[in-house]
């Protein structure tokens, strides 16, 4: 009996201490810092692209900026994100009038985080677009690694992984030791 409670508390404690390894740092969901052009502004021209910057880089799944202005959308491809900023392209032939820009953010932690503006231009596109952040070296340029929830998927995994081996080996040293216990030889019935 306390073989097993000892390798009860074996294989617990390495799962636990996998799941505390394993485990990505504690992420809060994104809050939007800057805009350009800012909310409720009036520019000289439309410019070429919005840019969104948070206080933490975002993940490209599920990270999506909707520009519409007064002919509908005004998206020019997808939105980029390098570091802390989210850039979408507005079209090269967009009208005067006022644009609404619709954004969703997937934070680190995997939490969509959404949000919406507005900007007014008085002439059509031809407008200087606003600074593309440089990316640091080395970075892609597509936010951190895993979100949290995939790195608890892994370690619920691993714990499953280990329960199993740990039952497994259990019932192959019960067998066994029934049989070397058993004077008669006849083994557990």
């Amino acid at each position: 009996m306390r073989r097993r409670l000892a390798r009860l508390l074996a294989v617990l404690g390495t799962a636990g201490a996998l799941s505390v390894l394993l485990a990505g740092p504690a992420a809060a969901h994104n809050s939007l810092v800057s805009v350009d052009p800012a909310d409720g502004s009036t520019v000289a021209a439309t410019p070429a692209a919005v840019v969104l910057t948070f206080d933490e880089p975002a993940v490209a799944l599920g990270t999506q900026v909707v520009v519409t202005g007064p002919q509908g959308r005004a998206n020019a491809g997808a939105a980029r994100l390098v570091d802390d900023t989210v850039r979408q392209e507005i079209g090269r032939d967009a009208p005067a009038g006022r644009y609404t820009v619709a954004w969703r953010v997937t934070s680190a932690d995997g939490h969509p985080v959404t949000g919406e503006l507005s900007f007014t231009s008085t002439a059509a596109g031809g407008g200087s677009a606003p600074a593309d952040p440089a990316p640091e070296p080395g970075s892609a340029g597509t936010g951190p690694g895993l979100p949290v929830w995939a790195w608890a998927a892994v370690a619920v995994v691993l714990v499953g992984a280990a329960a199993t081996i740990g039952a497994q080996l259990n019932r192959r040293r019960l067998q066994e030791g029934g049989r070397a216990d058993d004077p008669a030889g006849s083994g557990p019935s």
